[in-house]
């Protein structure tokens, strides 16, 4: 009997130095992962990083320092100058001016009208719902550069081919369908119970779209904002074709003063690609956190 019970006993430590070994062989192989993934993410990180930190190393040196040490040398001498001349080479005070105007007009009208596309696409059922969305989304696949032509002519007939006002409809028309998307997606999200209710209540489609959809999107409408501002900050091509004057160029356009047909301002361009790229960084600080709930708020069915 006492040989049974004493066979039980070893028979149940055995198993349970099996489980610990089991317990920690995973707890081994999951630091080894995690170490792994770790490891891969920081790679990452400074690939991701490392255009970036040449920009600040080369924007604060001088152009003899960075023509014999190269870029990836830390500067002999910190240059603050170069941001100075860059602002003024750069004629980024009337560039920011053109910018800021183009993000204000052409923005908010783009997301307005991309909202008011969505409402019915997502809420309403109707015949060819499907089939006019997804001819919203085959914008995604048109080239920008197939239309420069038939803009610049259409552009001058309107008489606008020039000024700022010539960028508004182009910038506009080719945000459109990932803003549909998102916003759709989005909207698709919200109980349709809450429209109903209102609908009983008495408030119309008008209604519901001011009082309900527009209010509960917020993250959506941040992210679409962030997208859009940076987007059209950006753009470089269509503002290139269709403004000529310098009154009227924008920030993208601008950096172009620092390259010439003989030489090239590095350290200057470098200065104007910082003081260029400073207000969306700020935008993104302040509206971050919207966004991943904004960009993943139509992953799901509703």
């Amino acid at each position: 009997m006492k040989d049974t019970m004493t066979t039980k006993v070893n028979r149940k430590y055995e198993l349970g130095a099996d489980q610990r070994q089991k317990i920690a062989s995973m707890k081994a192989e999951q630091r080894f992962t995690n170490t792994v993934l770790y490891i891969l993410l920081i790679t990452m990180a400074i690939v991701w990083l490392m255009p970036f930190v040449i920009i600040v190393l080369t924007s604060v040196r001088s152009m003899g320092d960075l023509i014999s040490n190269g870029v990836f040398a830390w500067p002999r001498e910190i240059v603050l100058n170069n941001f100075e001349r860059a602002w003024n080479i750069g004629n980024f005070s009337t560039y920011f001016r053109n910018s800021l105007l183009l993000i204000l007009f052409k923005v908010p009208l783009g997301i307005m009208i991309a909202s008011l596309a969505a409402f019915p696409l997502a809420k309403m059922q109707f015949r060819f719902n499907n089939v006019i969305f997804v001819f919203f989304l085959i914008g995604l696949a048109i080239p920008i550069h197939v239309t420069l032509t038939p803009l610049l002519v259409m552009m001058k007939q309107l008489g606008i081919q020039g000024t700022l006002a010539a960028l508004i409809p182009p910038y506009v028309v080719f945000g459109l369908p990932f803003q549909i998307f998102v916003m759709r997606g989005f909207f698709r999200t919200v109980p349709s119970e809450l429209l109903e209710a209102a609908r009983i209540d008495g408030a119309t489609e008008w209604g519901n779209f001011w009082r309900i959809l527009m209010p509960l999107s917020t993250p959506a409408l941040a992210t679409v904002f962030i997208i859009d501002a940076l987007a059209t900050w950006n753009e470089l091509l269509i503002a290139l074709v269709l403004i000529s004057s310098n009154e009227w160029r924008t920030v993208p356009v601008g950096l172009l003063q620092f390259q010439g047909q003989f030489s090239s301002q590095y350290t200057q361009l470098m200065a104007g690609v910082l003081i260029s790229i400073t207000p969306i960084i700020v935008l993104y600080i302040f509206l971050q956190r919207y966004m991943v709930a904004g960009l993943t708020a139509g992953a799901l069915k509703e």
